[in-house]
């Protein structure tokens, strides 16, 4: 037997639902905020995550799913769906739109990374992007539609927020705490000495315990941002307060890629068995159209793991609503089977899912079928029906039968239904 490939995750039959319903949820709210549906390809140029993420990011140096085409073109699967995104605008000449443009995604991301509690080398990222915007109330906007998407989950989210600054106040920063870090540089992990010179601000991301330790008086950028990044960042807060949105400062959050500019943030929620979860996250990137070969855009968007956020909703019980049933199961005894495929086409015509035997089954098995479906109605069809141009139609919850014309079918489902 051939096994899955680890790190990935089928989405079976049974789960379908549940797929459908965020869906839903994503659609519904997108079209609220006047977001469009953008999409593109599976996998780019390796060249656009190089430049885009960073060489500095994990991503790159560790997690891309990288080879060489038939062309000898270097391709890679998209780790994020950010980048792509960000191409396109520039390759279609979105920047010609009005802005800003605002627009979502929902896409597969391949991330070559030790599998374990939610965290899957295949996963589905629903992201949204806006560009043209540096003012604060595009970072509103964003808090606002994560908390509506959220809170359509039955969940009240906490963002934990930093500010990175402008490029003056975070190259200060970035300048103080490499003279604050050098000193102590051997005692920090390999990848940390990595950091130290392609990205020293994703030193303060580091997980090992040890480092953590070591930062733990290191000067906090929030202390060291220029008087107009202070002023936004106050801004932002005071918003958010307003709202009611909840929010705390975590002064060592810079995220996981080197685009990130200003505006920081992360999702967070807590679970009995996990502890805190991240179930999403994002920022501002002003600096990326640019360094892709755009014109300089300001831009802000976010991404979420639908499996990660699919797996807190069901470790926290969160009813979907019901699996999607069959309206309608047809039961028949007789040979003709013309007869019953053209009611069931003319009932789901008329707006209704139907079943009926596909599997030579006797008429009572049928019965027993259309109860593990859990239909409403079941419609049996005889020799009798046919002479007469009726049907036969059981409630299936009720218990209750009654007999019509066929003519009367639609009326009578519509008045059930």
């Amino acid at each position: 037997m051939i096994n899955i490939p680890k790190g990935t995750k089928d989405m079976l039959p049974n789960e379908s639902f549940k797929w459908r319903h965020v869906y839903r949820i994503i659609d519904n709210l997108t079209k609220k905020y006047n977001i469009k549906e953008i999409a593109t390809p599976t996998f780019e140029s390796t060249e656009l995550f190089v430049r885009g993420a960073g060489e500095g990011s994990d991503i790159v140096n560790k997690e891309m799913y990288t080879f060489l085409d038939k062309g000898e073109r270097s391709i890679t699967l998209k780790p994020e769906g950010t980048a792509g995104v960000v191409r396109s605008f520039i390759e279609n000449g979105l920047f010609n739109n009005p802005l800003p443009l605002k627009v979502y995604y929902k896409t597969p991301c391949f991330r070559y990374e030790k599998p374990q509690a939610w965290r899957l080398r295949e996963h589905h990222q629903f992201g949204v992007e806006m560009f043209g915007s540096d003012n604060v109330e595009s970072e509103v906007e964003i808090f606002m539609f994560l908390n509506d998407f959220f809170r359509s989950f039955d969940i009240t989210p906490t963002f934990s927020i930093n500010y990175l600054g402008c490029s003056e106040c975070s190259q200060r920063y970035k300048n103080l705490l490499r003279d604050f870090v050098k000193p102590n540089l051997k005692n920090f992990c390999s990848d940390c000495n990595n950091r130290y010179n392609k990205n020293v601000l994703r030193m303060l991301d580091c997980k090992v315990d040890s480092c953590k330790e070591l930062l733990q008086c290191a000067p906090r950028l929030a202390d060291n941002l220029c008087e107009s990044c202070s002023a936004k960042f106050n801004k932002i807060k005071k918003s958010l307060d307003n709202l009611n949105i909840a929010y705390i400062v975590d002064t060592n959050l810079v995220r996981g890629l080197d685009y990130y500019t200003g505006t920081v943030f992360e999702i967070l929620n807590i679970t009995q068995d996990q502890g805190q979860v991240a179930l999403g996250g994002g920022g501002r990137y002003n600096n990326l159209v640019e360094e892709l070969g755009g014109k300089p855009t300001p831009v802000i968007g976010f991404g979420i793991g639908l499996e990660r956020l699919m797996m807190y909703l069901d470790s926290v019980g969160y009813k979907y609503g019901e699996d999607d049933t069959p309206d309608i199961y047809i039961a028949s005894a007789i040979e003709d089977s013309t007869v019953i495929s053209k009611l069931a086409s003319n009932i789901r015509q008329n707006g209704y899912s139907v079943e009926y035997d596909l599997m030579g089954r006797g008429l009572k098995a049928q019965f027993k079928y259309a109860d593990k479906l859990n239909v409403k109605f079941v419609i049996v069809i005889g020799e009798d029906e046919v002479n007469n141009k009726t049907l036969t139609i059981k409630n299936m919850q009720q218990g209750i039968q009654d007999s019509i014309k066929q003519e009367e079918l639609i009326n009578y489902l519509e008045e059930r239904l």
